[in-house]
């Protein structure tokens, strides 16, 4: 099963609609919790995405400095994987601040 990572607009004259969307495995977890992303991405239902949009980059610095974290990857993946995925999830959260976080 998939980790997804969905950013949800709410405005007032429109009606609901997902702006971004991406998922990932969660073999990715250990990689997430050794970034320092862990909570920004599995415990922020409902925040804003700005108010994670931080932290998610300093993660992928993280992810981009530190090679050593290769070394908690399950079998398969690729730090690529990881550091793609975190990527695209820090500028949808940067693109589209005022939208809230919904994690599935």
């Amino acid at each position: 099963m998939s980790f997804t990572f969905q950013l949800v607009r709410e405005d007032e004259d429109s009606p609901r609609a997902i702006v971004f969307e991406d998922s990932s495995t969660p073999g990715l977890v250990p990689v997430w919790e050794a970034a320092g992303v862990y909570d920004a991405l599995y415990n922020s239902d409902g925040q804003l995405a700005r108010d994670v949009s931080r932290r998610l980059a300093y993660g992928v610095d993280r992810l981009n400095d530190d090679p050593g974290l290769a070394n908690l990857l399950p079998p398969g993946l690729s730090m690529d994987v990881a550091i793609r995925f975190l990527d695209n999830v820090t500028r949808g959260c940067i693109t589209h601040g005022a939208a809230r976080i919904q994690t599935r």
